[in-house]
């Protein structure tokens, strides 16, 4: 029993499919207060998820229930056979976990004293069976006294302590996963932290170079895929009742357009594509008028909201969907991809839209039109190589693709980027991407397959 999105039940499903467990899901619906029927509270009296019912067995907490599939179902075992390694991962759940519980304590202490806790109880009952409760009561008591912002600055201070002292036990010892090639408990523990930390809590986990290069392996894994919230069949109920239906009107050859497909991609958000056909003359049309009266696409309708302008269609996107962030949390990394989209939509995009290249090429001639193109798209691209080139990682400013990708790789025009190395390596990382690779312009549905046939001649 559990809830899409807690991190603790996330944690059991992730070792339930990584040991090839079957199990009957049964959604709590925290928010309607599920957890305090009288039927929960018989299997929890402190009233939490996640639950797991074993026959006439019944386990709380998700480190007890992870512990039981262990000692009870040896296939694909979660600890491995070294007793180094095996105390590693077991260190991990208590490094962890008594990290936060010990910074919970002290900021408590700290800012208030109207709480009248009593940290005297055992240290194994704070860590295993109340520390969520206490995690909520804190996060819920630094919002109403101090506001949202301190509560969200709180959250990342302590989550990067903690992600700190992980990656010094790891970083010597780690391979694909944290103690080697095989997932085993300390990455069932590690990579839904990590999501929730990243996603919910804008924690930049690049920082965290060993823990990074772990999640990336854990979220490649089917069985860390069939474990996301987003997977759950209470997530779907949520999405459909509450979340706007996000409607992108796109050209398939429109590059603003795809930067904001390959940005939708990249968060995860799922969209009805609406083609509009430039050639025919859909954009001059009455009903797209309403939604753009400057005629450009892309557009995007949110629920009541209608944006145009892909820099704004995607800053909309950050503002309003945090999962999957496109701004890292760094300040400097943070201007640097502001600064970075920018360049591409307004001091090179405009001087290659359809308006002024035709314009180009009916007043000087076709040629004219591509060598117009070439330089103010090669004079912008030096400008942002010269921008990257020193924060550049796998991607712009990292090894996160972010909003600097989503400007950057549109790549037309014949551009030569050997003069580019940062530029040419960027793209060659965001190429290899599976959400780069469905937002390309030949994948959608209004491609005309015969041009790039052509095109690729």
């Amino acid at each position: 029993m559990g809830i899409c999105c807690s991190s603790f039940s996330w944690r059991v499903r992730f070792a339930l499919n990584l040991k090839g467990l079957s199990y009957e899901y049964r959604a709590v619906n925290l928010d309607k207060g599920d957890h305090f029927t009288p039927e929960f509270e018989k299997l929890n009296p402190l009233h939490y998820v996640p639950v797991l019912v074993d026959g006439d067995v019944v386990i709380s907490d998700s480190y007890a229930i992870i512990l039981h599939l262990e000692q009870n179902y040896p296939q694909n075992p979660l600890l491995p056979s070294d007793p180094q390694l095996r105390a590693i991962n077991l260190q991990m759940f208590a490094l962890f976990h008594k990290h936060l519980v010990l910074t919970c304590m002290l900021s408590i202490d700290m800012i208030s004293s109207s709480l009248n806790v009593k940290w005297s109880q055992a240290a194994s009952i704070v860590s295993s069976s109340m520390q969520p409760l206490h995690m909520m009561a804190i996060l819920k008591y630094i919002e109403e006294k101090f506001g949202p912002k301190e509560r969200e600055a709180w959250v990342q201070i302590h989550l990067e302590k903690g992600f700190s002292a992980l990656e010094k036990l790891l970083k010597d010892r780690a391979g694909t996963y944290s103690t080697g090639d095989t997932a085993y408990m300390a990455d069932v523990f590690l990579a839904p932290q990590i999501a929730v930390a990243a996603n919910r809590f804008k924690v930049d986990v690049s920082k965290f170079p060993t823990l990074d290069a772990i999640y990336k392996s854990c979220i490649a894994l089917p069985e860390f895929e069939a474990s996301l919230p987003e997977r759950q069949p209470d997530a779907v109920q949520v999405q459909s009742s509450s979340a706007p239906k996000l409607v992108l009107y796109s050209y398939w050859q429109s590059s603003c357009s795809w930067r904001v497909r390959f940005a939708l991609n990249l968060k995860g958000l799922s969209y009805e594509h609406r083609a509009v056909n430039l050639d025919k003359g859909d954009h001059f049309t009455p009903e797209f008028e309403k939604l753009n009266p400057l005629h450009y696409v892309p557009v995007l309708v949110d629920g009541d909201v209608v944006v145009s302008d892909s820099y704004a269609i995607i800053l909309h996107l950050e503002q309003n969907y945090p999962r999957n962030p496109l701004l890292p949390s760094d300040p400097q990394l943070r201007a640097i991809n502001l600064q970075a989209a920018s360049i591409v939509s307004s001091s090179i995009q405009p001087l290659h839209m359809m308006a002024v290249t035709k314009y180009v090429e009916e007043k000087f001639g076709p040629e004219e039109g591509a060598a117009w193109v070439q330089i103010h798209i090669e004079k912008g691209f030096l400008a942002l190589e010269k921008l990257l080139k020193d924060c550049a990682g796998t991607y712009s400013t990292g090894d996160t693709a972010y909003m600097a990708e989503v400007g950057v790789t549109a790549k037309r025009f014949n551009i030569d980027m050997s003069e580019l190395p940062t530029l040419d390596a960027i793209y060659k990382s965001c190429i290899a991407l599976p959400e780069f690779e469905a937002s390309l312009p030949e994948k959608q549905p209004d491609a005309v397959p015969y041009f790039f046939l052509l095109f690729n001649s």
